[in-house]
């Protein structure tokens, strides 16, 4: 009778191990909404495949809008490009959103799953910052600089030979002498003056040696004038000291 009931509950102590208590379950997915492509700050062109993850354990539909502006606000207007029931998306195609036919600008791209349980409150993802940018700007060929035309190349011939002419010479006159070197040799030295005795003065230089004895003058004064003004003071002061006179 042990050995029986022992056998039974080592059977159900392995079922339970292997199979599980009662109750336990795997646990249920849980909702995603991701766009993967495109991302916040690009920039976007015509057709573009809007890639992501719509999941939800009971899925309903996933929706995908734009609107004009770099983030989502309160005033946003938003316009549905894609809505659809009961699919499950796994990092793959969600849509294909046609930016052709909308102003060139910043918009957001929002994606929201929708499930059968949870209708008022979808999962949503936003992908802001987007600029849509269809225009074809027409490049303007920068005109290329002409190519310089090459220098023409000097051709150096031979040295000429220089050959000197001489010139007959030309006949030199002798000077002849003026009138007055004429007289000045004839005219007689005046009598009673000295030939060999000449004081030039120089009046600059008396000048300047005036003005230099007339400094030292004045220095050699202010000198005296302060040796008398010394006494003075020493005087004074031996008086006030001894209250005798100085002699």
């Amino acid at each position: 009778m042990y050995k029986r009931m022992l056998a039974v509950g080592m059977v159900l102590v392995v079922a339970l191990l292997t199979v599980g208590p009662p109750g336990w379950a795997a646990p249920p997915s849980q909702a995603r909404s991701i766009i993967s492509y495109p991302t916040d700050g690009m920039t976007v062109s015509g057709a573009v495949e809007v890639r992501g993850v719509a999941t939800h354990p009971n899925m309903r539909f996933y929706q995908l809008r734009y609107a004009a502006g770099p983030q989502p606000t309160g005033d946003s207007q938003w316009v549905d490009f894609a809505i659809v029931e009961a699919t499950q998306v796994d990092n793959n195609v969600l849509a294909t959103w046609d930016t052709t036919v909308i102003p060139d600008g910043q918009y957001t791209l929002a994606l929201a799953v929708w499930g059968v349980d949870d209708a008022a409150s979808p999962y949503v993802f936003f992908v802001m910052n987007l600029t849509v940018n269809n225009a074809q700007p027409v490049e303007t060929p920068t005109p290329e600089p002409p190519t310089p035309e090459p220098l023409p190349t000097a051709v150096v011939g031979p040295t000429p030979t220089l050959v000197p002419i001489e010139q007959p010479p030309t006949p030199t006159s002798p000077p002849s002498p003026t009138p007055e070197s004429e007289e000045l040799e004839e005219m007689p030295t005046p009598a009673g003056e000295d030939e060999g005795f000449s004081l030039p003065i120089d009046f600059s230089s008396l000048r300047a040696a005036f003005i230099t004895g007339g400094k030292i003058t004045f220095v050699l004064f202010l000198l005296w004038a302060l040796y008398l003004f010394v006494k003075a003071v020493v005087r004074w002061l031996l008086r006030r000291r001894t209250g005798a006179p100085w002699r």
